[in-house]
């Protein structure tokens, strides 16, 4: 004999939350279809930095050179060529014309020698100090590019932390915990 029911009289189980089963995995499965769709656009941001464009290489060369820094991050030296580029319509043939001085393992001293002679003096000026500021341009309309990741700041590192409001350096929460046993607090 089988029993029917009113409508209104059958009550789906809940979990004590106020949703089914099924209703939390809909939602699981919502949100993780959502982050990995919100993720493509930055792969595809990075896929773009690694195979950097030829004009980038060539700026983060040139600018090895003059910094003699020679781990610069390349995506922020595209941010900075995209900047220098915008705001100078000769940027990129000067670039190429200061590539072109450019020898294996040469110093510093000797490019800037090179570069004042072909009359690019204040251009590499211009390039050496868009990486130590992280600035590019001097007026009111410059553009910041890079703050803690200007070279300025990691000269100095070891001793100094990035000015900001806090004593720590910017993003001070998320280095990992110094150990109790270190023995630095023993020093002081």
């Amino acid at each position: 004999m089988k029993r029917h029911f009113a409508p209104e009289t059958v009550s789906v189980i809940k979990n004590g939350t106020g949703s089914t089963r099924r209703e939390f995995l809909l939602a699981t499965l919502g949100l993780t279809v959502t982050g990995v769709v919100a993720a493509l656009p930055g792969r595809a941001l990075a896929a773009s930095v690694i195979h950097a464009s030829d004009a980038v290489k060539q700026f983060v060369a040139v600018s090895q050179a003059i910094t003699e820094h020679k781990h610069l991050d390349v995506a922020l030296a595209a941010r900075f060529y995209e900047v220098l580029a915008q705001r100078d319509v000769q940027f990129v043939p000067r670039l190429a014309q200061l590539a072109a001085l450019m020898t294996a393992q040469i110093s510093a001293q000797n490019f800037l020698a090179k570069a004042s002679s072909a009359g690019l003096h204040d251009f590499l000026y211009q390039i050496v100090t868009a990486w130590y500021t992280g600035t590019v341009g001097d007026d009111y309309h410059g553009t910041l590019v890079a703050y803690k990741q200007a070279l300025m700041y990691q000269t100095v590192s070891d001793g100094l932390v990035v000015p900001t409001y806090c004593g720590n350096g910017p993003i001070w929460w998320t280095a990992p915990v110094p150990d109790e046993h270190d023995g630095h607090i023993e020093q002081l």
